[in-house]
C-alpha cells in the first residue's frame, strides 16, 4: 500500500504539530526536513510557501496530497 505524503513526512522525522492540513490542502513547516522532501516532490508545481500570520513561520502548502480528506468524505 502506497503511503501518503503525510505518513512519509512523519517517517523522515516531521512532528505532528508541524503537519496541518485545510480541506484536501496540505501544510508542512519549512525545514531541512520539508526542503528535502519538497526538492525531490514529483508535483512541484502544486507546492506554495508562505508566511502564517499565526506564527511567522514559513510552512509549505502542498495542494490536493491530504489524501485523508477525500477517504473521510466517502
Amino acid at each position: 500500500m502506497t503511503k501518503t505524503i503525510r505518513e512519509q513526512l512523519l517517517e523522515l522525522g516531521m512532528k505532528e504539530e508541524e503537519i496541518g492540513n485545510y480541506c484536501s490542502d496540505l501544510y508542512v513547516l519549512k525545514n531541512s526536513i520539508s526542503d528535502k522532501f519538497v526538492s525531490g516532490y514529483e508535483f512541484k508545481q502544486n507546492v506554495k510557501s508562505f508566511r502564517s500570520e499565526l506564527d511567522g513561520k514559513i510552512w509549505y502548502e502542498i495542494l490536493f496530497a491530504y489524501t485523508e480528506y477525500y477517504k473521510n468524505r466517502g
